[in-house]
């Protein structure tokens, strides 16, 4: 490749004699459709890590504030422009963009129990557009596609952040109200109910904003997933596993590259060739939980 560009960078002005018939030209075709895709797709990669490295470096800061209880060291201006930048990914296409970013709002919206950042965060709009979206597709029919999965599981996580805030906007109270609860209830079967979701549930039971019949309905539903889940858990079939190599011995910056990014790639997934059983094992464990803290409510 280098060859072809130095050679078309000695030819000059008579390059323009070399047609796409010619065989130097079709050399030069293939090198700058080479370059279009490379440079399409490097926008993607790009997107990715950058979003991985936001996530491992705010949730950094989160466990040493959580210790040291220390203040944040960056401008309010600076906060802001993180947050909207983290909102506005959400709605990547990358569902894999789309988790990082979310996850990433979470985090800073458990930093308003630090006191500085609780202006700043309750200054955010974008989070009652994206929970808008999520009450409307939770009471739609269709909740069975992957990508409404990972849509519902980045919108539960900001809500349950935002119902622990110590002010919970009023917006948010008046978007979960018997209505809509009762819509969502109704329209979740076994099939789509997510460790989140359950944790949703749980997070609005101890806010109060569950009635009786809703928690009753839920109490149904629960049982049911728990059913589908050890019944089905034995059936269910892993992915095939996909090793990282990191023994062999990396011959070039592209190798150490490639070899980085399948590590990063393989660590959020979480290590392991069992993910499906894992979020099982998650959405029992929120059941369990959701199980437990009814029951001690039924007896008060």
């Amino acid at each position: 490749m280098d060859g072809i560009v130095q050679e078309a960078c000695a030819k000059g002005p008579s390059l323009f004699q070399h047609s796409q018939d010619t065989a130097f030209g079709e050399l030069l075709i293939l090198m700058l459709l080479l370059v279009f895709f490379s440079l399409r797709s490097l926008h993607s990669i790009l997107e990715l890590i950058a979003s991985q490295c936001l996530l491992e470096l705010l949730t950094s800061i989160s466990d040493q504030r959580s210790c040291l209880n220390s203040e944040l060291r960056c401008s309010a201006k600076y906060l802001k422009s993180i947050i909207a930048v983290a909102e506005g990914m959400i709605f990547s296409q990358d569902s894999r963009v789309a988790e990082n970013c979310g996850a990433c709002l979470s985090v800073i919206l458990g930093w308003e129990r630090f006191g500085k950042e609780k202006a700043v965060i309750r200054e955010s709009k974008w989070s009652r557009l994206i929970l808008e979206e999520f009450a409307v597709a939770l009471t739609a029919p269709g909740l069975t596609s992957r990508s409404f999965t990972n849509q519902q599981k980045i919108a539960a996580n900001i809500a349950v952040s935002l119902l622990k805030l110590s002010q919970v906007p009023v917006w948010l109270t008046s978007l979960f109200d018997g209505s809509l609860i009762t819509g969502i209830v109704a329209n979740l079967s076994a099939r789509n109910v997510t460790a989140e979701v359950v944790d949703l549930f749980s997070e609005l039971m101890a806010r109060n904003y569950l009635n009786q019949d809703q928690i009753a309905g839920l109490h149904s539903l629960f049982q049911v997933c728990r059913r589908h889940a050890y019944g089905g858990g034995s059936q269910a079939q892993q992915p095939p596993e996909q090793k990282v190599e990191t023994t062999a011995a990396a011959r070039s910056t592209d190798d150490v590259r490639a070899l980085l990014l399948g590590v990063m790639l393989n660590q959020r997934a979480g290590g392991s060739p069992c993910t499906l059983q894992m979020e099982q094992q998650k959405l029992l464990r929120q059941i369990d939980s959701f199980l437990q803290q009814s029951t001690r409510r039924e007896q008060r």
